[in-house]
């Protein structure tokens, strides 16, 4: 079956980890995987096949508009960006493409009209609870601009638009069980959707600590190494670590909290806070880095961090890193969330504190530092869990198996 992946991550893809692992099974499983995304540089290649993904990727350069700023006001509010439907229309009939596998809400309307035109099915991949995420992404800001960005990406319109759009779907993938719950309000059933999780396994990431650069390794060798890896943002809980480390620091002399991969506005955000709690001996922000570089750092660490806020948002999501970090036999530290919790307690893999409350961060992190019999066994525990049942090749097979009744039925249809 030839299947086409829309999808608009904002740079050329790949990178962008969900939908190469997903484009890698398609292929595994005898699909023909073709890719849309947006040209964001004139040289890059289109079509380009890239072994690594198993998938053609094609490039569209979209139309421009006059007025950007009041586009992108319109298509906030209407989720509809128009300037994909041709783009998307060619590209389903240049490759023949018989199901789309659309990314994110973003995408989803102007899918939809281009595959009802073609008589395609439509199948939502949701990353993320959306209309949640961008209330939460607003809440650090001044009263005025959380005015401004509410009436634009308004939560309860998003909703709206969300429940309609997926209701048009053949099929909806979302990372957590708890996602669905929100589903469910909208009136679908539980054979409209499945959980794809971010999950990982041994054929997705790279666990062996001799690959790991050594000057990263000698560097946090002798600290208590605390690591966050991945993109900032209110509802991450960055601010809680960075609130425990004084108290952290206190008893455990050589903490060292490591940031990897926060953005130039970011670090700049993070740093100021680390300066005000007078944190600077114990915190390290390091920006971006290549994939490669990241499984360095994980493995440089003596706990990895997943400490998200609570949000509707973190409620109902769970992050590739998890999953990283378990099966890089790293202990983990997580707040409460729904998500993080449920994967942390079944497999035993690490410690769990309430979520935007510094005090039980300090504290839980005390007590992983105080008892390293049982720190290190957490470890095992989790990468023979993160290669067990939470293995990536669990979400996959359901992702196939989905695959495979919507290919019967297109057959029965031509038949």
């Amino acid at each position: 079956m030839k299947i086409g992946v829309v999808l608009n991550y904002g740079r050329d893809w790949p990178p962008g980890i969900r939908a190469e692992k997903q484009t890698v099974a398609l292929a595994n499983a005898g699909h023909q995987v073709f890719v849309f995304s947006p040209k964001f540089k004139e040289t890059a290649k289109s079509p380009e096949y890239i072994e690594k993904v198993k998938a053609t990727v094609v490039r569209a350069k979209l139309p421009s508009t006059a007025n950007r700023f009041f586009k992108n006001v319109w298509t906030a509010i209407t989720l509809y960006d128009d300037r994909f439907y041709l783009p998307i229309h060619k590209f389903i009939q240049e490759y023949k493409i018989e199901v789309l596998h659309v990314h994110d809400i973003w995408l989803i309307p102007v899918s939809l009209r281009a595959a009802k035109l073609a008589n395609i099915p439509v199948i939502a991949d949701l990353h993320e609870n959306m209309p949640a995420a961008m209330r939460a992404a607003r809440s650090e800001k001044g009263w005025i601009r959380r005015l401004m960005e509410g009436t634009v990406w308004n939560y309860h319109l998003m909703r709206w638009h969300e429940a309609r759009m997926l209701k048009r779907c053949e099929h909806t993938f979302i990372v957590a069980p708890e996602a669905g719950e929100r589903l469910l309000e909208y009136g679908m059933t539980l054979g409209q959707f499945s959980v794809v999780s971010n999950t990982e396994d041994e054929t997705t990431f790279n666990d062996d600590e001799k690959d790991a650069d050594p000057v990263i390794m000698k560097k946090y060798a002798n600290n208590f190494t605390c690591s966050y890896i991945g993109t900032t943002g209110a509802h991450r809980g960055l601010d809680t670590v960075l609130k425990a480390m004084p108290a952290a620091a206190r008893s455990i002399p050589n903490i060292k909290l490591v940031i990897v991969g926060a953005d130039v506005r970011n670090i700049i955000l993070i740093n100021n806070e680390v300066k005000r709690l007078k944190i600077e001996n114990w915190v390290e922000v390091i920006g971006w880095q290549p994939f490669d570089l990241v499984h360095s750092y994980i493995m440089a660490s003596d706990v990895c961090l997943v400490p998200h806020n609570d949000f509707e948002h973190t409620q109902t999501t769970i992050p590739h890193k998890l999953f990283q970090y378990m099966i890089c036999r790293k202990p983990v530290l997580v707040s409460d969330c729904k998500p993080l919790k449920r994967v942390v307690a079944a497999s035993n893999c690490g410690a769990i504190f309430k979520a935007s409350k510094p005090e039980s961060c300090a504290q839980v992190l005390l007590q992983m530092y105080s008892d390293r019999e049982k720190f290190e066994q957490f470890g095992e525990n989790g990468r023979n869990a993160a290669l067990g049942q939470f293995a990536w090749r669990n979400d996959a097979k359901i992702m196939i198996e989905v695959y495979n009744r919507i290919e019967h039925k297109i057959h029965l249809k031509k038949s």
